[in-house]
């Protein structure tokens, strides 16, 4: 049993954790919706946007594999750069779907990763057990998704979407879970804390990205 200290404990870092992951979708939003009303800006991102891509992809492996070597400072402004460089990517999205497709999806992502949350919370399971499952589903997912870059076989585009809206939807709930465990089994200093609480934050932006993504090409309506 948990006293209400410890309680109060996890429900302040998991606060924390919640803060940083919509401060970093607000300055995506905000990133991308000031983009979009820049045409001389807009023109720029779309002739150079494979390159943009590509920095984007390098930073958050590198973000990845770095973070037990880096302190929470640079933890936070790499997060907070990675969330700039996506609303930058983003942009292009709200040039090609109805601006009422994209509130809606958003809305209806919004709800998922709630329900997620509190499933990822409250269950008495371990679902760090399915640890294996999940870096599984992600490596297949990446290795098609790259194959169909080059092959453009559109029923394949529409089951990666599928696939990745339920692999991401379930990540939400492994990924809070997974954070609880971490947080709750280890005796954290201050920077470990912070740290930590940043990871969390951009793994579940990352979780609620890509389920937002993969809804809006399979429900969303273009312009």
């Amino acid at each position: 049993m948990y006293n209400s200290v410890e309680i109060s404990t996890k429900n302040n870092f998991l606060q924390k954790v919640f803060i940083q992951m919509f401060l970093g979708l607000l300055l995506t939003g905000s990133v991308a919706w000031s983009i979009v009303q820049n045409r001389p800006l807009t023109l720029f991102v779309y002739d150079y946007i494979n390159f943009i891509i590509v920095f984007e992809l390098i930073l958050v492996v590198g973000l990845n594999f770095g973070i037990n070597k880096i302190n929470s400072s640079v933890a936070k402004l790499l997060f907070t750069i990675y969330s700039i460089v996506n609303g930058v990517v983003l942009s292009i999205i709200m040039l090609i779907y109805n601006p009422y497709s994209i509130l809606y999806i958003l809305g209806v992502t919004s709800l998922i990763f709630l329900g997620m949350t509190i499933y990822g919370l409250k269950t008495k399971e371990n679902l760090l057990a399915y640890s294996s499952f999940f870096k599984g589903g992600l490596i297949t997912l990446l290795i098609v998704s790259l194959l169909n870059l080059f092959l453009k076989i559109s029923i394949l585009g529409w089951f990666i979407s599928v696939c990745s809206v339920v692999l991401f939807t379930a990540l939400i709930a492994y990924d809070i879970n997974r954070l609880v465990k971490t947080f709750e089994n280890n005796n954290l200093s201050e920077d470990n804390y912070n740290k930590l609480s940043t990871i969390g934050a951009l793994t579940l932006y990352l979780d609620f990205i890509n389920v937002f993504l993969n809804l809006l090409k399979l429900f969303g309506k273009r312009k």
